[in-house]
């Protein structure tokens, strides 16, 4: 329970491993498909679902501690932090992802709970975005159409438990966010369950939140187990307060009215509906305590007649009866069942006990009459304290009840007819792990605790404060062996055994047994003290004064229970192999055990780092710089060994692939195969790689033999805060994955100095810290600061001897326990985000311009859209030659720092590839080859294309005033003159174009377009060739 702290005896703070254990139980809902099953789970909180009580109990189950009676947040002083702004909340569960809205205000209480889920999209604006309310009103319904958009069957938490609803569709339209949906503009402008088809999830989420885990556990015993110590407690205190006399005029209903209460009490604040017999508690008598008296008990009406006194053998007070038996067969029963989870098994162990413990009791009268009257059963309850069957999975998570009933004792002693019933039992909790051994056999570790053992299994009252006197009647024989104080006429010697002595408890359970036997010789015989002699009687009443006059009080010698179950000592060890088994039941690694459970017997030895070659695995997003970083270690180390990188094949636009690094590896032994020492191995990941899939493809190399040959050492993550979000808070698939806890032991802050107080600098910084709070933070500008790569370097250099082997690191990782153990079993498999970027390599042969390059990659950003960002292009990187230099240069972009990088590349091409092709990769959504294309001619030098002939139409009206300008004073036709301003003929008819105008523009276009096809011709001529042609 990595990550909880104790204060004051209780749990503080958040638990990774219960946030992800918790995100994937809902999740498990989602992923059996069918017609039946939902794409995703809706929830929404506060005024946004009328106040549904099922999302609220959702978002009390994943953000516990947040939301519910025992919020955080109460614990400060926040006046001006309405309950509005806690409930801002828009949840979608998705079977592989989650999508979160939340506001500025509430972000930081969610981030410790979310920021381990994997493939997380966050919605949530800057607080400089959210001043403006319009806007943020905006920002919320497009964030929940843009989650709900790939949907069609959608599961809505309707009921909460104790509050069940009968589920209308249409009631779920009436919440305001759902009815936002159909606004115009913002929403999709239909009613949403037109849209989508909406099914209740209630009864599926309620059987997750019965199931317990170690927060939930903790719950139990801190609070619900502690209340119902401190009401034995008081019970307790309650009976020491009651004389020798008036505990005779107990009543039933007297003795039992504390447990009513409490009884009736946890119903009302539990919410639970079930108050069936078998859960109600009761307090009965001696023989009233019969199975007829057991099925006819009422909880309302408590007997007032039955009292202690009255209860007994011929209305004698109520006796003892063979408890202790059935103690022993209650705590075997739950011992047998923990380890073999067989009820049947544990119900033979159990009865086989109690017959057992008779004969041990000097019982053995007792065996046949009550073989066939005992009874044991275990049940399991949720924490709703309804029953479910053993056989159901989740009864593996819940608490359970043993009880051994022997019913209608027979009194063989008194032949006084029956004696009554006893009841005994005690609840419980089993954990089991599977642990998978080196030759691949897997068995079984459990362990179990008994949740109500601080309840004291015995208390006697009747007797509590009697002195038992033994009398020993001896020969005359004797008399000179005894002192002279202690001879007397009767011949009679008495021992007294003080109650709750240790020489009380050795005489019954020692001595008396073996004096019972017929070849002990002697005549015993067990009598009340009025069947004693008048002088027996006396000195068994003086003892009883002294005795009396010596016992401290009742408030000394009996108070409430000091110590409750959550402060034992012997828990820790439980309560952390719990923590493992209500994960999963993925089995662990034999080899792991030494790191999950730190103890002596279990942890092997470090081992040196002998011959095998060790694998430092670098990653980050794209615009990382990790390739800086990278090429930095290879030339820092080249003094200390070789260096060997691997990276992905450049014409690869799938990401990373398993197989290929696993090719890799066989032929990188295959080469490295004769005598020297072997280099070290640095693998860089692809741009959006979960790093848990490189890690599954290095320790799971399908040959065993190359397997064996390399180890993990350490992992380091890149990260540029500039580089990291697509917009507001929405960070870029699998930024927190690649900064896993345990997995990776050191993050490099790769942005500009200057930017360390930038908004979004300070957002990653802390994003990344909530998902990794032990990794190392290493400043790193572009990865250009000496110092910082120095120290990295040492970071990155560790030994697996150092680091205790890379993979026990990795199984001790709260968060990823699990995720590890289905890792080594080679069924990992990481996920995609909501927003799927993909990659497009383009290759070309010919110079592009770098201005126009330049211009283009800084003209990328401010054409980014909105979401569903469709179109965008987020990162380009690859080799170019510009048309000013014959040189292959390296060249990087990313839209969202801006940063351009524009280099020599550091590899010298061998003469085959002095004129190879140059190629471009691009990052971004939804892209197209053709596109992008487009995009590369628009930065090379632009064609000429060729001109096309005018005509009439098609001459602007300059160029037909610059031929009328040209030609207004040529000849005119007979009978026309020009006046300097007009064209005038004989009728005085004015004109203001010159009456040949028509012959002009047909001689002007036949000159021009003669020149056209000069044009054209000599572009025939001269072939201009396009940047993609060969």
């Amino acid at each position: 329970m990595a990550g909880i702290r104790r204060v004051n005896g209780k749990l503080s703070g958040i638990s990774p491993a219960v946030s992800c254990g918790r995100i994937r139980q809902v999740q498990s809902l989602l992923c059996d498909g069918g017609i039946s099953t939902p794409d995703g789970i809706l929830c929404s909180l506060g005024i946004d679902s009328r106040y549904n009580e099922g999302c609220t109990e959702l978002a009390k189950y994943l953000f516990y501690g947040l939301y519910g009676r025992n919020a955080l947040i109460l614990e400060h002083n926040f006046d001006e932090f309405p309950d509005e702004m806690l409930d801002d909340v828009i949840l979608l569960i998705k079977a592989d992802c989650v999508h979160l809205y939340c506001n500025p205000m509430n972000y930081s209480y969610l981030l410790p709970y979310v920021s381990h889920w994997r493939n997380l999209h966050l919605y949530c604006m800057t607080e400089a975005e959210y001043e403006d309310e319009e806007a943020a009103e905006e920002f919320k319904i497009s964030s929940f159409v843009t989650m709900v958009q790939d949907c069609y069957r959608i599961g809505v938490p309707h009921s909460s438990q104790g509050h069940f609803q009968r589920f209308d569709m249409f009631m779920v339209e009436k919440w305001p966010l759902i009815q936002a949906f159909a606004l115009e503009g913002i929403g999709r402008g239909s009613f949403f369950t037109m849209k989508y088809k909406l099914m209740d999830m209630s009864e599926n989420l309620w059987q997750v939140y019965n199931r317990l885990d170690p927060v939930s556990l903790d719950n139990l015993l801190t609070e619900d187990l502690v209340n119902f110590e401190k009401q034995w407690s008081g019970f307790f205190s309650s009976m020491d307060l009651e004389s020798h006399l008036s505990i005779l005029e107990l009543s039933e209903a007297q003795a039992g009215e504390a447990f009513r209460t409490y009884y009736s009490h946890g119903l009302i604040s539990s919410n639970i509906t079930d108050k069936s017999k078998s859960q109600q508690p009761f307090m009965l008598f001696g023989k009233h305590s019969s199975s007829e008296d057991l099925e006819g008990y009422s909880f309302n009406f408590a007997s007032e007649s039955h009292q202690v006194r009255n209860t007994g053998a011929e209305a004698s007070a109520a006796r003892h009866m063979i408890y202790s038996a059935a103690v022993q067969a209650v705590l075997s029963g739950i011992k047998c069942y923990s380890f073999t989870s067989s009820a049947t098994k544990a119900k033979d162990v159990a009865e086989n006990t109690f017959l057992v413990a008779l004969d041990s009791m000097n019982l053995s009268q007792y065996r046949s009459s009550l073989r066939s009257k005992c009874e044991f059963l275990i049940q399991a309850v949720n924490m709703q304290g309804r029953i479910i069957p053993l056989t159901d999975k989740d009864s593996r998570y819940v608490v359970k009840t043993a009880s051994m009933k022997v019913h209608d004792i027979p009194d063989l002693q008194w032949d006084g007819g029956d004696l009554g019933s006893v009841v005994f039992s005690e609840s419980f909790l089993e954990s089991s792990i599977n642990i998978q051994q080196k030759d691949g056999t897997v068995s079984s570790d459990s362990c179990y605790t008994i949740l109500t053992t601080t309840v004291p299994r015995y208390a006697c009252w009747l007797d509590s404060s009697a002195v038992a006197s033994l009398l020993v009647e001896y020969d005359s024989s004797l008399l000179p062996n005894l002192p002279f104080p202690l001879h007397s006429a009767d011949h009679c010697l008495v021992f007294a055994l003080q109650p709750r002595s240790k020489s009380y408890r050795a005489f019954y359970s020692k001595v008396l047994s073996v004096w019972q036997k017929s070849e002990s010789g002697l005549n015993l015989q067990m009598v009340d003290q009025m069947h004693l002699t008048w002088n027996q009687k006396t000195m068994h009443s003086r003892l009883q004064k002294l005795h009396d006059s010596q016992e401290p009080p009742v408030a000394k010698r009996r108070g409430s229970l000091k110590t409750s179950y959550s402060q034992l000592p012997e828990q820790d060890m439980f309560l952390q192999h719990f923590a493992l088994s209500s994960i999963g039941q993925e089995p662990i690694l034999y080899d792991h055990l030494g790191v999950l459970f730190p103890s002596a017997e279990l942890r092997n030895p470090v081992n040196g780092q002998g011959d095998e070659v060790v694998i430092t695995i670098i990653t980050g997003l794209p615009g990382s710089h990790k390739e800086r970083l990278c090429n930095f270690l290879v030339q820092l180390n080249k003094e200390h060994g070789r260096w060997v990188v691997y990276r992905p094949a450049p014409d690869s636009c799938d990401g990373f692939s398993a197989s290929h690094l696993q090719q890799y590896l066989s032929s990188f032994l295959e080469s490295q195969r004769g005598p020297g020492g072997k280099p070290r191995l640095l693998v860089v990941s692809p741009g959006y790689t979960d790093v848990l899939d490189v890690v599954q493809a290095v320790l799971l190399h399908p040959d065993p033999v190359v397997q064996a040959c390399f180890t993990i050492g350490a992992v380091t993550a890149c990260v540029d805060p500039l580089a990291s979000c697509v917009e507001h808070r929405f960070a870029f698939p699998k930024l927190l994955e690649q900064c896993s806890q345990g997995i990776v032991s050191t993050v490099v802050f790769t942005g500009l100095t200057a930017e360390q107080k930038h908004p979004l600098t300070q957002h990653v910084q802390q994003l990344v810290r909530s998902a990794n709070p032990t990794a190392a933070f290493v400043p790193a500008e572009r990865g250009a600061t000496l110092a910082s790569f120095m120290w990295a370097a040492g970071r990155v250099n560790n030994s697996p001897a150092k680091d205790k082997m890379q993979h026990k690191h990795l199984a001790g990782s709260p968060p990823n326990f699990l995720t590890i153990c289905v890792m080594c079993k080679g069924r990992f498999v990481s996920g995609c985000g909501s927003l799927v970027l993909t990659q497009q390599r383009v290759a070309f042969n010919r110079p592009l311009e770098r201005p126009l390059f330049v211009t283009r990659c800084k003209e990328l950003k401010s054409s980014l859209r909105p979401s569903p960002f469709r179109g965008n292009m987020y990162n380009v990187r690859g080799k170019v030659r510009f048309s000013d230099s014959g040189k292959l240069m390296e060249v990087s972009y990313n839209t969202s720092s801006g940063n351009l990088s524009i280099s020599a590349d550091p590899v010298t091409p061998r003469p085959e590839e002095a004129d190879a092709s140059c190629a471009l990769t691009f990052d971004g959504v939804g892209l197209t080859e053709d596109g992008l294309k487009d995009w590369l001619r628009l930065c090379a030098k632009q064609r000429q294309k060729k001109k096309l002939k005018k005509t009439k139409n098609s001459l602007s009206p300059q160029e037909l005033k610059s031929i009328h300008m040209t030609r207004h004073l040529d000849r005119l036709p007979q009978g026309y003159f020009y006046n300097g301003h007009q064209y005038v003929d004989i009728f005085g008819e004015k004109m203001n174009l010159h009456p040949y105008m028509e012959d002009f523009i047909k001689e002007y276009l036949a000159e021009a377009n003669t020149e056209v096809e000069l044009f054209n011709r000599q572009l025939e001529l001269q072939g201009q060739p396009d940047l993609f042609d060969p």
